[in-house]
């Protein structure tokens, strides 16, 4: 039936104006056309500057991952972000042709070798085991790559992400790519290191997104947790048709949906946090239901 203009609230008018204005569209939902993004958004229309230790591993990664159409750009700079130099490099890079920036998002990573949980099960052979072969370094240089650097890349990028405000109407975010390790309380066989540094992350994201809210900068920082996806640090295939394969997903690696992740659904989930203004210190869990089967033990 007719509604009287009059009888209608606020908040009514708003969402019909939003409707009728096309701005409900997937196209416009996760519309990034014109951004400009510290990793992962170019197929999409955004310059994109992707950063890394090994100059030619990233020419590979930005030739890979080259446009397949649109005006979307990659553009690899050599930078350590495990390092203040090597942040202060990249962030040099990047303000030299920027003014602003719409989304940083810290990828970068590290799982380093684990000792043996599964030695002898008395008290004095796991003693000998997990402290004589794990390294302090080695555990200490986990939360260096995996979390540290995510705080000082945070705070060094801060003012080109507060930039975004004036052209866009809101300030760039933050995006953290933590783990299902960073939740789980199992160690995963005695990765401790990682898993505690992953928990670090997703603290990190919690308190850096309050802070910036206390302070009024409108910077958000969300974070994303996949469980087991394709990557550097691992090889697995995303073959779901296989029978064995997903046989080996859902027994062996305690996944549900008996798959590893694929490039969709992890863009699926970036889009959905970097375009999402409403969404601020939230964690989002992308694994397959692997969390849940773990739960259910």
């Amino acid at each position: 039936m007719p509604v009287d203009e009059n009888d209608k609230s606020a908040g009514e008018t708003e969402l019909i104006s939003q409707v009728q204005g096309g701005k409900l569209k997937v196209d416009n939902l996760f519309n990034v056309d014109g951004w400009v993004a510290v990793a992962t958004l170019a197929e999409n229309g955004a310059r994109v500057y992707i950063s890394g230790r090994r100059g030619e591993v990233l020419k590979k990664a930005a030739e890979l991952g080259k446009p397949t159409s649109g005006k979307g750009e990659i553009i690899p700079v050599e930078a350590d972000c495990s390092t203040k130099d090597g942040i202060q490099k990249l962030v040099k890079a990047v303000s030299a042709k920027e003014k602003q920036l719409n989304v940083l998002i810290n990828n970068h990573g590290v799982s380093m070798p684990k000792p043996n949980i599964n030695v002898e099960q008395t008290p004095e052979a796991l003693s000998k085991e997990m402290f004589e072969n794990e390294e302090m370094d080695r555990f200490l240089q986990t939360y260096q790559i995996n979390t540290a650097s995510y705080y000082f890349t945070a705070w060094a990028f801060l003012p080109l992400l507060s930039a975004s405000k004036e052209p866009w109407g809101e300030p760039g975010s933050i995006l953290n790519i933590a783990s299902m390790s960073g939740i789980t309380y199992t160690s995963q066989k005695g990765q401790f290191n990682y898993n505690a540094s992953k928990a670090a992350t997703i603290s990190l994201t919690n308190q850096l997104a309050c802070e910036f809210a206390r302070r009024d900068l409108g910077v958000r920082v969300n974070s994303i947790n996949p469980g087991y996806f394709p990557s550097g640090m691992t090889k697995f295939t995303t073959d779901s048709s296989d029978a064995s394969e997903r046989e080996y997903f859902r027994k062996t690696m305690g996944t549900p949906l008996a798959r590893a992740g694929q490039a969709t659904d992890h863009a699926q989930a970036v889009l959905a946090a970097v375009c999402n203004r409403f969404m601020t210190g939230c964690n989002l869990v992308v694994d397959g239901g692997w969390l849940l089967e773990q739960s259910l033990d």
